[in-house]
């Protein structure tokens, strides 16, 4: 699986499991804020989670804002 709309609206430890069980090639999930500045790379084993919350803030009880998927 390469993207999961369906976790917008989830917290964020609750995207990460999902994200972490349904494809094993996933080594890292980020969480990062809604302005966050990413690099272009494309990498495969690697989902950026954008929460809907400022730097510094509890990431794994935010909620998605945007849908996750590999890169």
């Amino acid at each position: 699986k390469l993207f999961w709309p369906e976790l917008v609206g989830k917290k964020g430890k609750e995207a990460k499991a999902v994200i972490l069980k349904e494809n094993p090639y996933v080594t890292s999930v980020v969480y990062a804020p809604p302005d966050a500045v990413v690099t272009d790379d494309y990498c495969c084993n690697r989902v950026r989670l954008l929460m809907n919350c400022d730097a510094g803030c509890d990431y794994e009880n935010a909620t998605v804002f945007q849908v996750p998927m590999v890169g």
